[in-house]
């Protein structure tokens, strides 16, 4: 799977070069104080998108695993037209995902624009972006929203390549109004599949455990580690009464997973239309009043971590585990 460049010190540079580039250049704004505000802003905000669009893609791809192994494991059928849906919106996250680090490109590269002429790789960068954008296509929920931000993109494009800054800037206002209002449109389309992922995940991990395919001894971790114990093999009666707990803990940590996903899509939403708000005040040369990113960033970036994190904790397990069936000579 794709991983995305989203939380390099180079995307912060070229982001905040292509906004205050255009505010600046724009003459949006009487000083450049408001427009390297609004740059370093709108650059942690797009950078922390990036990161939610592949931590959900992440989810996308553990999700279609799961329902493999719910049909191997139970008979629950997985269809081909389901699969082939799943695939569809996983595709459309790497869209969106690509569609930012691109726009980080362009960003970089636009921090040239000041020269008499607009050098080749900004309207190569600003191209990209076009086609990237031109690429959405297979969420029909938001058909208008993609048109939107594909008319967006293209005036930005223009605007760029005819070395045009004011209205790029006008453009690019218009871009963060339109990746809002995406993103808000899109919103219960994503969830319904994180849900999924998080239901399909707990209901097999409570069926192992009623059928004694589980070591339970984890709950008692609580009691063990603070005293620098750790847990043995568990008698069959031990492992029996430790169930109940286990699926305990497999519920708490499913409300958990649900809840900490709404939060994290909650505050996304709130920063993209809040920086499409403040990028308007400092275009139309009102008065910043905020010097730093919005505050709900961090609990979207938490969120994303802690989603790759379990990802990159799985893998290695499930590679493992296969190496070792195979070096034993039981399963090839």
């Amino acid at each position: 799977m794709r991983r995305f460049r989203c939380g390099l010190a180079d995307d912060y540079r070229w982001a905040a070069a292509l906004l205050a580039g255009l505010l600046v250049a724009a003459g949006g704004c009487k000083t450049s104080t408001d427009a390297t505000a609004a740059a370093s802003q709108m650059a942690k905000t797009a950078q922390t998108l990036c990161s939610y669009y592949a931590a959900l893609e992440t989810t996308f791809a553990a999700t279609d695993e799961l329902f493999q192994l719910n049909q191997a494991l139970y008979g629950k059928p997985y269809t081909a037209e389901n699969r082939e849906q799943l695939q569809t919106d996983k595709a459309e996250l790497a869209k969106r995902a690509q569609l930012a680090s691109d726009l980080s490109a362009l960003s970089d590269s636009f921090s040239k624009l000041s020269a008499s002429t607009t050098p080749s790789d900004v309207a190569t960068a600003a191209a990209q972006v076009e086609s990237d954008a031109e690429k959405l296509a297979g969420v029909k929920a938001s058909s208008v929203e993609q048109g939107a931000l594909k008319l967006a993109a293209q005036a930005l494009t223009s605007a760029i390549q005819q070395h045009k800054e004011r209205e790029a800037a006008k453009a690019m206002e218009g871009t963060a109004q339109a990746l809002s209002d995406l993103f808000a449109k899109e919103t219960d389309v994503w969830s319904s599949t994180d849900q999924v992922y998080a239901q399909i995940a707990a209901t097999l991990a409570g069926n192992l455990v009623d059928t004694n395919a589980t070591d339970n001894t984890a709950v008692l971790d609580v009691a063990l580690t603070p005293f620098g114990l750790v847990r043995g093999s568990p008698s069959a009666d031990m492992n029996a009464k430790l169930a109940p707990m286990a699926k305990q803990q497999i519920a708490t940590k499913q409300a958990a997973m649900d809840a900490s996903y709404a939060s994290a899509t909650d505050s996304m939403a709130k920063a993209l239309k809040e920086m499409a708000q403040r990028i308007q005040q400092v275009a139309e040369d009102k008065p910043m009043t905020f010097r730093t990113e919005p505050l709900s960033l961090a609990n979207v970036q938490q969120w994303a971590t802690q989603v790759t994190t379990l990802a990159n904790e799985v893998a290695p397990a499930a590679t493992s585990s296969g190496s070792s069936k195979s070096s034993s000579g039981k399963e090839n």
